[in-house]
């Protein structure tokens, strides 16, 4: 825009006065140096935010997996092996502690792979795959299985725990068939 006083003659300057020097300002397409910055700056500010935009969903698009995890099953499962074992209490402290490590361990190794492991319990719906039998022939590969006292051999402990067993197995079922299934309160 245009203002009508730039088109009119300028004064006479006395001879006296000196001419000041004014530079003209450089201008590319109507706008000044800042402008043309400006614009660039945010041009790359754009394009920048769109890359990253894009590589961050490429790469979580392929590559992470979810998958769910029984972890209250085989936690369960080891710890009544382990009461049913006949290992002192502080050697089935150290014992579960070097199976929780491992378990932690197995876990960890999963998520490093990229997998995103749901505990069983947290899914509502949808076809998750179920990891849970590898995760435990992993553990159990690096930490032995507690072996019940009922589970080993005669020999090894003699005739008495199996024959206790046997005692304990026919007194349960003589009771139940008394009973005919109810509690001691008569209630089924």
């Amino acid at each position: 825009m245009t203002d009508l006083f730039d088109h009119m003659a300028a004064p006479a300057t006395p001879a006296s006065a000196k001419p000041s020097q004014v530079r003209p300002r450089s201008r590319f397409a109507a706008l000044s140096a800042r402008e043309i910055l400006l614009f660039a700056g945010a041009a790359a500010t754009f394009v920048w935010g769109a890359w990253v935009t894009k590589s961050v969903a490429a790469q979580g698009s392929g590559q992470q997996e979810f998958v769910q995890l029984q972890l209250q099953g085989i936690i369960g499962e080891y710890l009544q092996a382990q009461a049913r074992s006949n290992a002192d209490e502080q050697t089935a402290a150290r014992q579960t502690a070097v199976f929780m490590a491992a378990l932690d361990e197995t876990v960890s190794g999963l998520s490093r792979s990229g997998k995103v492991v749901l505990v069983h319990e947290a899914i509502v719906g949808g076809e998750v795959p179920d990891v849970t039998q590898s995760v435990k022939t992993a553990v159990y590969a690096k930490v032995p299985r507690p072996q019940s006292v009922l589970a080993q051999p005669a020999q090894a402990l003699g005739a008495a725990p199996q024959g206790q067993a046997a005692r304990v197995e026919q007194e349960m079922q003589a009771f139940m068939a008394a009973n005919q299934g109810r509690q001691r309160d008569g209630k089924p």
